[in-house]
């Protein structure tokens, strides 16, 4: 599975907010030079900046921040079990 930022909803929520990326990155806890690299694509986001960032953004929910670029799987318990 793997993530890549929605960073139109990311920005949206930051203009809401009233946060500059100095600010998102501080409430993060990553460098400012991080957050501007994911915010355009250059980057794609860490363990830490996605920790950080749902810790940051509560009001936000996984799947409004991220985007699943393969879905998950489903399966039954079963399958699991194996």
């Amino acid at each position: 599975m793997r993530l890549s930022l929605n960073i139109p909803k990311t920005q949206q929520y930051m203009k809401e907010k009233g946060w500059s990326e100095a600010d998102l990155a501080e409430k993060i806890g990553v460098s400012k030079v991080q957050v501007y690299r994911v915010l355009r694509g250059q980057r794609e986001p860490g363990n830490e900046f996605i920790a950080g960032l749902l810790s940051a953004c509560r009001e936000m929910g996984l799947n409004d921040l991220f985007i699943f670029e393969q879905p998950l799987p489903l399966g039954s318990g079963e399958e699991v079990m194996r």
